[in-house]
């Protein structure tokens, strides 16, 4: 039933768009192509270890990536007694001891490491799941880290490699094996 309407709905649009045969052409690149990749774009906030927001792009809202190849805990929730703060209000953020959650350690890894950052994101085959949930795979441009090996292989997620969105699979597997064999992270556990 759902993909029946979106069939539907598509063949609508594309009937709509494609009366006038001036425009017929730029509305099917609209419709049809897709960019492989954002050049430049600055990540705006971390949801998940593994889901980014990129900051406003041509005043559009800021999307939501999900990155390929891994699967991550979710974001540790706080409890508003755990949480500090100072004089101003401002929350003051603690060590990382023992005793912190490896989920909140994954978090403020993939926080430090890509928040506020310019980076380049980089599509495969599959954009966007039937939910419409964009998929990619994140380089950072100061250095050219790749961020989806580098969480694999600092142990905050598990390997998930799922065809056909394979373009780095070699990578992101040797970075899981790598944190294996290390014991780090999720697989430490």
């Amino acid at each position: 039933m759902k993909l029946d309407l979106k069939i539907i709905f598509g063949a609508a649009c594309l009937a709509a768009l494609t009366h006038n045969p001036a425009c017929a052409q730029s509305n099917f690149d609209i419709l049809f192509k897709s960019e492989t990749q954002y050049a430049d774009v600055v990540i705006e906030e971390i949801l998940t270890t593994d889901t980014i927001v990129l900051k406003e792009r041509m005043g559009e809202k800021g999307e939501v990536i999900k990155l390929i190849g891994l699967q991550a805990p979710d974001a540790p929730r706080k409890r508003k007694a755990d949480i500090k703060r100072n004089e101003l209000g401002m929350v003051i953020k603690g060590p990382v001891t023992p005793e912190t959650p490896l989920e909140e350690t994954a978090f403020e890894f993939v926080r430090n490491m890509l928040v506020g950052r310019h980076v380049r994101i980089e599509f495969d085959v599959e954009k966007k799941d039937e939910d419409f949930q964009t998929f990619a795979y994140v380089f950072r441009k100061d250095d050219g880290t790749f961020v989806n090996a580098e969480i694999l292989r600092q142990g905050f997620a598990y390997l998930q490699i799922r065809p056909p969105n394979i373009k780095y699979a070699d990578e992101l597997r040797q970075a899981y094996k790598e944190a294996r064999e290390e014991k780090r992270g999720l697989q430490g556990q």
